[in-house]
């Protein structure tokens, strides 16, 4: 009995090394090879120093991680410069078109709660001081200037379809002009709880869009756009039945979406529009590690569609806590947490040698294709790329990484050394 329980207890201390000495090397540089890159300092730029070249139609941010103040503050950033700098007056975020609509009326009614707005969209990782922030800058600004010149917040997510027709419910009592007495009446009947509750209503919405994308007030057709997310979102494949097409649909409508607000931008003079997701959707150059040809993310459909004038901004950290959704958790269970990541991306890892642990790389100046920095870009690289829903199968299978060329995936970069984790407001 003794001889069992002593084989028993070295077999429990060898699996309990071996498990921390797996944490070891996760969480540390231990023995990998990331080191300076030459010549980096002679390509890398400030943000202020950075631009956007002329002629880009869309300028694509994206998000290495959903749960970082620093990809966040970068939507600003862009934004701002785009705003100050170039042809833009509006961002899509990928967010669900009912929530984008509230914010945007939030954003040009200069007593509304903003903090109050935030928190009740759908999205818990975008209810943050930073983008608080946001939306305070872009209101100020629209203060300043009439509705047609104002800045414009849009979703492009076809997720979320409820709060969709929850947002034109609400505009019943709010508004006399954008819907007819019929239209007001039938909005106000349907149901919200299960898809069940309005798919049957698809018609309604079709020919809701249908009416409102022909008016000439922009306020209507923003509206229209609304309406026809309702139906791509009753439409789309059943992501419990088909998770692979669900995704592909959910891309192919985001890139088609964004180009719908391109031509009300376009309308209203403005030139350029922001988009910003996670990085495997801005990113060009197909989703998977091995693009196959009908492998193409939300970047690579935005490049068609607006004929090659888009220009992708990537973002990257080498180490930091990730606030992350636990996987699983709903309701009034709902939970996030914070979780460790080393990417092992050796242009992340640059960032310590710059101010402020971050820096912007621009590939176009990256012209010597003998340099280093040349060769490690059009190489195959570890890059941070963290999902919303965490799992510990996520930890075994080291899936906060991948492995990609970046210089078939950006067009530029923003860098840091170290992130830290958002901090939802009211979760």
């Amino acid at each position: 009995m003794r001889r069992y329980r002593f084989v028993f207890m070295i077999s429990t201390m060898v699996v309990v090394v071996f498990i921390a000495l797996l944490s070891f090397l996760k969480y540390t540089n231990a023995f990998n090879d990331v080191k300076k890159i030459d010549g980096i300092e002679d390509v890398a730029q400030t943000f202020e120093e950075f631009e956007i070249p002329e002629g880009v139609r869309v300028v694509g941010i994206g998000e290495a991680t959903h749960g970082n103040r620093e990809f966040q503050l970068a939507k600003k950033a862009v934004l701002e410069k785009v705003v100050n700098e170039g042809e833009g007056r509006c961002i899509c975020f990928e967010m669900a078109t009912g929530d984008a609509a509230m914010i945007n009326d939030a954003i040009h009614d200069k007593s509304s709660d903003l903090v109050q707005v935030i928190g009740k969209q759908s999205y818990p990782l975008y209810d943050t001081d930073e983008m608080v922030q946001l939306l305070k800058w872009m209101r100020d600004y629209n203060m300043t200037v009439p509705y047609e010149e104002s800045l414009m917040f849009y979703g492009v997510d076809i997720q979320g379809a409820q709060t969709a027709i929850t947002y034109m419910q609400e505009l019943c009592d709010d508004d006399d002009t954008l819907f007819t007495l019929e239209e007001k009446e039938k909005l106000l009947s349907i149901k919200t709880e299960t898809k069940d509750d309005y798919k049957a209503d698809r018609d309604f919405f079709d020919k809701l869009f249908q009416r409102l994308s022909k008016e000439e007030g922009l306020k209507e057709r923003q509206l229209s756009i609304v309406a026809k997310c309702v139906v791509l979102h009753i439409d789309a494949p059943d992501y419990d039945k088909d998770q692979e097409e669900f995704g592909k649909n959910r891309d192919i409508q985001m890139a088609q979406l964004l180009k719908d607000y391109s031509e009300l931008e376009d309308a209203r003079g403005y030139a350029q529009v922001v988009i910003t997701a996670h990085n495997a959707h801005v990113m060009k150059g197909g989703s998977s590690v091995l693009p196959a040809a009908d492998d193409d993310t939300m970047g690579d459909r935005i490049d068609a569609l607006f004929e090659g004038s888009y220009f992708c901004i990537g973002t990257g950290f080498y180490e930091g806590n990730v606030n992350i959704h636990t996987a699983g958790t709903y309701e009034e269970n709902y939970e996030r947490k914070d979780h460790f990541y080393v990417s092992d991306d050796p242009f992340a890892y640059q960032a310590r040698f710059f101010e402020n642990g971050t820096y912007c790389l621009d590939f176009s100046k990256v012209t010597d294709e003998n340099s280093s920095v040349y060769k490690k870009l059009h190489s195959y690289v570890f890059t941070g790329l963290v999902g919303e829903g965490y799992s510990p199968l996520n930890d075994l299978f080291n899936s906060h990484r991948t492995s990609m060329i970046l210089a078939d995936r950006y067009d530029a970069l923003i860098c840091y050394y170290e992130v830290t984790p958002i901090d939802p407001i009211d979760y």
